[in-house]
């Protein structure tokens, strides 16, 4: 991990309830939500705690990166998997009513940040699953995807944890 943080974003965000998660197929929810979204912008997004929040995110995730013309396979699958594992571990590891994501793309690399409310007292930290464990390899895989990653904890007791995904070349994350 990371000594070095990114700072937090501060973009207009896109809200989702969950009357409007649980109402619409989740590539048609996407489609309309980003069909309005101007091109150049970073994305944010606040979803429920719900399970289908993952695929909504995955899938404005997708729309954003097309958006924003990043067509390199390994950059796309890279920053998917990313952001589906810090939404997923967001809704696993907190109490929070709603989670935040931002995407923001520079000239060489993605910048992807998921935000809880915190009502938790464990702090995200890479994990080494062995084998037989069911669970655990969400922030390895996200370390392996990402140049580089961290944690930032803020007063109100939310939890971010961000990544760095290059536009170039692979991952060259050390874990």
């Amino acid at each position: 991990m990371s000594r070095e943080a990114t700072p937090p974003f501060t973009e207009e965000e896109i809200p989702l309830t969950t009357a409007e998660i649980n109402g619409r197929p989740t590539g048609a929810l996407a489609e309309d939500v980003l069909s309005h979204w101007a091109r150049g912008r970073p994305l944010s997004f606040r979803l429920p705690s719900l399970d289908r929040a993952v695929p909504i995110a995955r899938g404005l995730a997708g729309l954003w990166l097309d958006a924003e013309d990043v067509r390199a396979d390994h950059a796309r699958d890279a920053a998917l998997l990313v952001i589906s594992e810090l939404v997923t571990n967001a809704l696993e590891h907190s109490n929070s009513a709603h989670i935040t994501g931002w995407l923001r793309r520079t000239a060489d690399r993605l910048l992807l940040e998921v935000r809880d409310q915190g009502k938790t007292s464990t702090v995200p930290r890479l994990h080494r699953a062995t084998p037989d464990e069911d669970h655990g390899r969400g922030l390895a895989l996200v370390a392996g995807c990402s140049q580089e990653w961290g944690v930032r904890l803020s007063a109100d007791g939310s939890c971010s944890v961000w990544a760095v995904v290059p536009l170039s070349g692979r991952s060259t994350a050390a874990w």
